[in-house]
């Protein structure tokens, strides 16, 4: 019973940890598959950061040089003036020169002024796209930080749901222990009645052995002949309890042996002396010339005789008598044993029963005591 208990718990164990196992592994999949999501959805941002900002480059570059060539196109056109055929004409066509080349001339300072409004905006272009480069990679490395921290979140989440679930079932556990440990409770509470109730009953026992004036003879584990059997405490009255202690030591059944023994002994002297006086009447029954010849000295001595016998048969008889009443009181007083014997026995069988019973849920009790110890050591250890 204990053993299949043991077994039955380490197989809910193993399965336990099984079904843990298996889920810490789904988990770690899904945590893969996530983070090659996560990978390629960045690079997919990074390349599409990258593409916009070649584009935008691209547009500044190819709008730098047209404005560069219109600048110098008032210059250039300043030039072709200024080196034309006009410079022979008249004055007014001088004077229309000159005002050309005047006009020419604040075109060629506008576009000077141009140029380096041009550089200018060159310069804030560039930094905008240094500005631009900078915020791109800022944004990158928050992307990544970002994902780092969701990692972080979704590991931390795995783990809290690991923690919960064990801590479930070591709830689980920790109720069928308390279940179990009420049930013992009152286990122990009925034996402890039961043995308030025994200890009642040996105490109404012991009173009425004292009010009946019987006695108890014989020891708890007194060895009966010396050939291993074991034998219990007997109750006798007091006459019986004296006649068992004149026979000396023993057990019940030497004792017995030895009053067999008397008994016969005087049943052989019985039979003995009746035989002699068989033979002392035959004797006397005969005819002769004894008694004329002895005369009346033979008469009183033949009386004597007779009387002596008669009283010698008496006290035997008397002594026979009271052997056999002493051979059938102990002959009773065994049988009465032997049946207390019989039912002590019985009661003994049923304790020793009990008390392996008991002994055995104790050893189970005290293994599952420490397997929760074990349990709670283990949960206070995940605690800290």
């Amino acid at each position: 019973m204990v053993c299949s208990g043991s077994y039955m718990f380490c197989c809910a164990w193993k399965y336990a940890e099984a079904r843990l196992w298996a889920k810490r592994q789904a988990r770690a999949e899904a945590r893969e598959i996530r983070m090659r999501e996560l990978e390629r959805q960045q690079r997919e941002q990074e390349e599409n950061a990258d593409r916009q900002f070649d584009m935008l480059a691209g547009s500044t570059t190819q709008d730098s040089p047209v404005a560069a060539v219109g600048g110098w196109g008032g210059a250039v056109t300043v030039g072709a003036a200024l080196a034309g055929p006009g410079a022979a004409r008249t004055p007014r066509s001088a004077a229309a020169a000159a005002s050309r080349y005047m006009s020419s001339r604040r075109s060629s300072e506008d576009s000077l002024e141009d140029t380096g409004s041009l550089r200018e905006l060159r310069h804030e272009l560039k930094e905008v796209e240094e500005k631009f480069r900078k915020a791109m990679i800022a944004n990158a490395q928050l992307d990544n930080d970002k994902t780092a921290q969701t990692y972080q979140l979704e590991l931390l989440n795995d783990r809290l749901e690991e923690l919960e679930e064990e801590q479930a079932q070591l709830k689980r556990e920790h109720r069928d222990k308390c279940r179990e440990h009420d049930q013992l409770k009152r286990l122990c509470a009925q034996l402890k009645d039961e043995l308030a109730a025994a200890r009642l009953e040996l105490q109404e026992r012991d009173r009425l052995i004292a009010e009946k004036g019987l006695v108890i003879v014989g020891g708890v584990e007194e060895d009966a002949g010396g050939g291993g059997e074991v034998v219990k405490r007997a109750l006798v009255t007091a006459d019986n309890a004296k006649l068992l202690e004149s026979a000396g030591e023993g057990s019940l059944d030497v004792r017995l042996a030895k009053f067999a023994k008397e008994k016969s002994e005087l049943e052989d002297q019985i039979s003995h002396l009746k035989l002699e006086l068989e033979e002392e009447k035959s004797k006397r029954r005969k005819p002769g010339s004894i008694g004329h010849l002895n005369g009346p000295s033979s008469d009183y001595d033949y009386d004597d005789m007779q009387r002596e016998a008669s009283k010698q048969l008496a006290d035997y008889k008397f002594r026979a008598q009271k052997a056999e009443q002493d051979v059938a009181t102990l002959q009773a007083t065994v049988a009465r044993l032997e049946s207390q014997v019989i039912r002590y026995k019985t009661a003994a069988e049923v304790s020793e029963q009990s008390e392996e019973a008991l002994k055995a849920e104790k050893r189970k009790l005290q293994r599952e005591v420490r397997s929760l110890f074990n349990v709670l050591n283990l949960i206070s250890q995940i605690k800290k």
